[in-house]
């Protein structure tokens, strides 16, 4: 069995990730407080800013995968598509409205996924506690930085849902230890 931080550096240097080997010791805490939520049975809801859209159908569509994942689906959605309110929710009752929702709905056992730029759905996903976080163009405390100006900005995206799918495979497997 691989520690998390072995795992992480052997797929980056097989991916050919230069551009991720000197952000891994910012990756590997993060992922490992996210991996350890929901490998305890919690739900993750992804939120993303308008301009990345595209990327949560991609997490779903890598992440819940007949040919990778046959044992079972892990429990990821798309906050929008389940709750398209929020998408026009400005307010804090706004978001109150929408939090009471899912903590009856789902127990209070969820946390969020926010990937993109500084947006009111962002404020929302700060209030819960240990959610995780992809900001662009803020460099905040448990937080991956990333630059939305990056030109290469989709495909590194693309690599890190990549790597997290292949590390929390892993895990379920018993193949690596977060």
């Amino acid at each position: 069995m691989m520690d998390l931080n072995e795992f992480t550096l052997k797929y980056i240097r097989e991916k050919n990730l230069k551009w991720m080997e000197e952000k891994r010791l910012e990756w590997v805490p993060l992922l490992s407080e996210f991996l350890s939520q929901v490998i305890e049975g919690r739900s993750v809801f992804i939120i993303t800013d308008y301009k990345r859209k595209w990327l949560s159908q991609y997490i779903l569509n890598k992440i819940n995968n007949f040919q990778d994942f046959k044992p079972s689906f892990v429990p990821f959605f798309d906050l929008i598509s389940l709750v398209p309110q929020i998408e026009n929710a400005k307010t804090t009752e706004h978001f109150d409205l929408i939090e009471d929702m899912l903590n009856i709905t789902f127990n209070e056992n969820y946390i969020f996924w926010y990937i993109g730029v500084e947006t009111p759905m962002l404020k929302f996903a700060r209030r819960k506690e240990n959610s995780f976080f992809w900001i662009m163009d803020m460099d905040l405390h448990k937080n991956f930085f990333l630059k939305s100006i990056d030109e290469n900005l989709d495909l590194k995206l693309i690599h890190l849902v990549n790597l997290l799918n292949e590390t929390l495979k892993g895990v379920i497997f018993g193949e690596v230890e977060i």
